[in-house]
Parts: structure tokens; sequence; C-alpha cells
């Protein structure tokens, strides 16, 4: 008879019985080791993503080469992973060009334009401000999802993206000082980043699942990360970035500074990985929220760059607390187990009803002979 089934709420935690019928003492200890070691996964993914968006927002502010610095991160994090593929050579592949080429260069194109717009916002805004905008990347998902694969969300779940997009205008709504004009440039960027990002999410997952049999989690990573730079590295020698980027490295505190930002970026997808393996996606969703409060309010403390103000606060604070909200209905499945939000969702399709029309006598579909 085969054992209970591993339930998100318990991964990689053995269920060792001694012969009596009582947990062993390994499995009590494992248990307790791995209790800690989630919270430190948490904390050092936690820590890893706020120092890399203010080390990064520190760059920008002396020099804006926002492209450059994506192509730096980049290549980086490709050096980063040879010695994880000469050491455990199992993480290695190579991809199946023929099979999946074509969904990869899509993957390719829409990470590279997410990573370097959503640079240049940062280059252009108050990390308050381009944090919060970032914040409503899930709309866009449930958007698009919609669209491209037909598939309606709840009507709770589009009610809650449409307030999570209150949040940016009300932040952006407040009296600004001469020296404080949000810049629209930096707002569309973004925007276009978030689309970008949530295009990325709605096909990644598709191609990674075809390239699973080739490619690894490193493996992917180091391919998708060298594909970009065929894109970022011309594109920063054409608008001048990468040339002032490294021209800006006068000293080893430079040097630092920029290759630290790098090095943080590839190990931000570690530590996301390391989350995975000792607690549940419900956690990581979790702490990508408290990164991005700590980010929004350390930036005010840190880089003075925004006025501070009710306006402020509230769509920060709505923006936030929404984000919350969105990740508890999608964590708690509550949408699609009380009656009640069930009965709401087929009557919400019902009304909408975008599925195929059903095929009678009279309209059949085309066919070969």
């Amino acid at each position: 008879m085969e054992g209970p089934k591993k339930t998100e709420a318990t991964p990689l935690v053995p269920d060792a019985v001694a012969s009596d019928g009582s947990k062993s003492v390994f499995s009590s200890g494992y248990a307790f080791v791995m209790k800690f070691a989630a919270a430190f996964a948490i904390g050092f993914y936690i820590t890893v993503a706020v120092v890399k968006t203010m080390l990064t927002k520190v760059l920008l502010n002396s020099a804006s080469t926002p492209v450059a610095l994506s192509a730096t991160s980049c290549w980086v994090t490709c050096v980063m992973l040879i010695p994880v593929f000469v050491i455990k050579p199992g993480t290695w592949g190579v991809l199946n060009w023929r099979k999946n080429g074509m969904g990869f260069a899509m993957v390719t194109i829409l990470v590279t334009l997410d990573l370097a717009f959503t640079n240049i916002s940062m280059s252009l805004l108050a990390l308050a401000i381009q944090q919060c905008i970032l914040a409503v990347n899930p709309a866009f998902t449930v958007i698009i999802e919609s669209v491209v694969r037909r598939k309606l969300a709840h009507p709770i779940i589009y009610l809650t993206i449409t307030v999570l997009c209150v949040g940016p205008v009300i932040t952006n709504i407040g009296p600004k000082d001469e020296d404080q004009k949000v810049s629209m440039g930096g707002i569309i960027s973004q925007l276009f980043g978030c689309f970008n990002s949530a295009c990325k999410y709605v096909f990644a997952h598709s191609v990674m699942q075809e390239c699973k049999k080739d490619l690894g989690s490193f493996a992917f990573l180091f391919w998708l990360d060298a594909a970009t730079l065929i894109i970022l590295i011309p594109w920063s020698f054409i608008d001048g970035s990468m040339i002032q980027c490294y021209r800006n490295v006068h000293g080893a505190v430079d040097a630092v500074k920029l290759f630290g930002s790098a090095i943080l970026g590839g190990m931000r997808f570690f530590s996301q990985l390391i989350v995975l393996r000792v607690t549940t996606p419900t956690n990581l969703s979790c702490a990508n929220i408290c990164f991005q409060a700590i980010n929004i309010y350390l930036s005010l403390a840190l880089f003075h760059d925004t006025k501070v103000d009710a306006y402020l606060f509230c769509g920060t604070g709505l923006t936030l607390l929404t984000s919350a909200v969105y990740t508890y209905w999608k964590i708690s499945k509550v949408l699609t187990k009380k009656p009640a939000c069930i009965k709401l969702d087929q009557d919400f399709k019902a009304c909408v009803s975008c599925g195929p029309r059903a095929q009678t006598a009279d309209a059949a579909p085309y066919s070969k002979a």
C-alpha cells in the first residue's frame, strides 16, 4: 500500500515511523531543522531581492545605463552557472532547437524586454512609484490568460485586480514639486515591462515543460540568459549605455557595486529555488509581497526622490494590501471551494459565454474528404 502523499504544507519532511508506531527521533529532528531552514531561506531570498533592488537603483542614479546593467547581470549569471555544471554535470543540458527553438526564442524576447524596460523605468522613476506600478503584474497576467487561453477567471479575481490597478494611480495623483515630476516615459516603460513579464509567465511554463527532458532549471537559466545577450549587448552599444557603464568604474568600490548587483541577480534565482526546496510556493508568494513592501518604504528613507504624503501612503498601502488579497485568493482556493463563490463564477461565465459555440447539424465544421 502506498504511503500518504506529500502535501504542499509538508514539503521535504519525511514521515519516518519507528517500529513501535511513533515517529523516529530523526524525523522529529529533521522537521525541527527544516522549520528553521524555511525561515532562513525566506529571509535570505528577501534580503537578496531587496539588496539587489537598492544597489541597482544606486547604480542607475549615478549613471543611467539600464540596458547595460541588464546585459551585465545576464552574462555574470552565465559565468556563475559554469561551476555548477562542472561540480554537478547532471545539471547541464542542451536545448533541442529544432523542437523547442521557436518557443524558447519567444520567451527569450519577452524576458529581454522585461529586464530592459524594468531597469529603464527604475532609472526614470522614484523607486517607490516604480515598485508600486510593478505590483500590477498579476492584472496583466490574468487579462492575457483570459484572452490568449480563453480562460475566464473568477469575477472576484477581476474585481481584485481592478482595485490593484487603482493603487498606482492614487500614488501618482498627489501634488508634486518641480523636481519631482513623474516621468510618463518611466510609467510607460514599466507598464510595457509588466506586459512582457505577464506574457513570459503565461508562455514560459509550457515552454519549460516541453524543454524539461533536455534542460533542468540551471541549464534553462543559462541558455535563457545567454540568448538574451544576443539582444541586450547590441542594444547597449547602440544606446551607448555599455560604454558609459564600464567607463564609470573608477575603482574597487565601483566594481563591487556593478558586479555585486549582477551577482545578486543570479543569486535571486538561486534563492528562489532554495525557498521552493525547503518550503512551499505559497510562502514564496508571501515573500514577494514582503520584499516589495520593504523596497517601497526603504527607498523612501534612502533616496528621498519622491514626496511623502497621504497619496503616496494610501496608494502604496492599497497596492500592497490588494496584492496580499490576490495572493490569498490564489493560494487558499476559497473561490473554488465555497458554494456561493462557485455559483457566482458559474453565473458570471454563463453571462459572458466566451466559450466555443456548440456544433449543430446545420453548421458542421469543415473537414477534408
